[in-house]
């Protein structure tokens, strides 16, 4: 027997393949698409139901299609081989473009192979998917993916304990304890939480990730402008959230702990940039230094020199950070005398410079700081970060 007889082709297949191969009947399926691509009316209609049914908001779109049918694979390899097939059309691809043009021409959506809002799976199998619409495509089923959305925007952080992102309880490590109330966290409010609380309804999405440009310590106040974040929302259905609505409700609920404020929509690409921004960004901080003895006039001019600092990772980072020595740059320097054992610093910096160590010296981790310059033990006992620039 030839392998014409061995393969029988639907009207679709034999048109764009070969028309070397016999016809299906009406009861019989094709070798190469099981009669999917005879029913594409249907697998649209599938997937037209389940975006009605999740409501799901989307502009533009991708289609992707998997084949876990075995038969169906060797069958199109092997009649390809046997005709000597050249073309670029197997059943994956062919699925893909009739129902993304019916998409395009039905919905009004836009296709989109780099960026695509929404990413429709299809998936396809020998044995029949559960509760399917049509006997015809039972072996047939659609997922549908949202991609993240990305909002940028800047917060102020207005009162002391906060963290910026939720903080595994130390106790449980965020399984749910007595400790921490069951909640799994150290700290019960985050700006994260307080930003995405009432984002991810309005987004109807299935979680967030939060992205600053660096982060303030938690007993540290973001004051001035406020520091650059991207916050990103997994799987959203709805992607037109009304900014402006966002952030009334977010600095009307959160008893003044943070504001936010210039949100807008951004790609993937910003998120990158924001989060490696830190380094080239540059700071201004207010930090009182407490010091065990009496501040000299000498001390003061020493303190407001200071330049370049070559500062190990601290102590209280470490298990965290790599242990590197890093080099940073003090810009500009002001000191204020509060009393003779403390001092208000005015500090503009080179971002990724840690304040309170520049100030304690970190048992000498940190080279030159206001302890060493001054043969003076000092802490930091109150620091507020007053302006975040970054390269836009």
């Amino acid at each position: 027997m030839s392998i014409e007889d061995d393969y029988k082709l639907c009207s679709k297949c034999l048109s764009r393949i070969s028309r070397k191969f016999s016809k299906t009947l009406e009861d019989e399926r094709c070798s190469i698409c099981d009669n999917l691509l005879l029913h594409e009316d249907k697998i649209y209609q599938v997937i037209y139901n389940k975006i009605r049914k999740f409501n799901i908001e989307f502009d533009t779109f991708h289609i992707s299609c998997q084949v876990n049918y075995d038969e169906l694979n060797r069958a199109e390899k092997t009649i390809h081989k046997s005709v000597n097939y050249k073309g670029n059309n197997g059943l994956k691809k062919q699925l893909r473009k009739d129902l993304s043009a019916m998409i395009v021409k039905k919905m009004g959506k836009r296709l989109d192979y780099k960026n695509p809002e929404v990413i429709i799976n299809i998936k396809i199998r020998k044995k029949p998917y559960p509760h399917t619409p049509y006997p015809e495509i039972s072996n047939l089923t659609v997922f549908i993916d949202s991609n993240p959305l990305f909002i940028e925007g800047r917060y102020r952080k207005l009162e002391r304990g906060i963290p910026q992102t939720k903080w595994p309880c130390t106790e449980c490590k965020g399984k749910g304890c007595e400790v921490c109330n069951g909640t799994g966290q150290q700290y019960p409010v985050t700006v994260e939480g307080l930003i995405g609380k009432h984002l991810l309804p309005m987004a109807r999405g299935k979680s967030i990730k939060f992205h600053g440009s660096g982060r303030e310590d938690i007993d540290v106040l973001m004051l001035g402008e406020g520091r650059p974040f991207v916050i990103e929302v997994k799987h959203p259905f709805v992607r037109k959230i009304d900014l402006k609505l966002l952030r009334r409700v977010v600095n009307s609920h959160s008893d003044g702990k943070i504001e936010i404020n210039d949100l807008k929509f951004v790609d993937n690409n910003r998120r990158a940039s924001i989060k490696q921004s830190s380094v080239e960004s540059y700071k201004i901080y207010s930090a009182i230094a407490d010091f065990e003895r009496g501040v000299t006039s000498e001390d003061v001019k020493r303190i407001e020199k200071i330049k370049t600092i070559e500062q190990r990772t601290p102590i209280r980072v470490s298990h965290r950070r790599a242990d590197l020595i890093r080099t940073r740059e003090v810009y500009d320097l002001e000191v204020e005398r509060i009393n003779s054992k403390q001092l208000r610093l005015i500090i503009k910096c080179q971002g990724g410079l840690y304040i309170k160590e520049l100030i304690s010296g970190d048992e000498g981790r940190t080279q030159p700081s206001v302890s060493s310059i001054t043969g003076n033990n000092a802490v930091c006992s109150q620091l507020d970060v007053l302006e975040v620039h970054i390269p836009e």
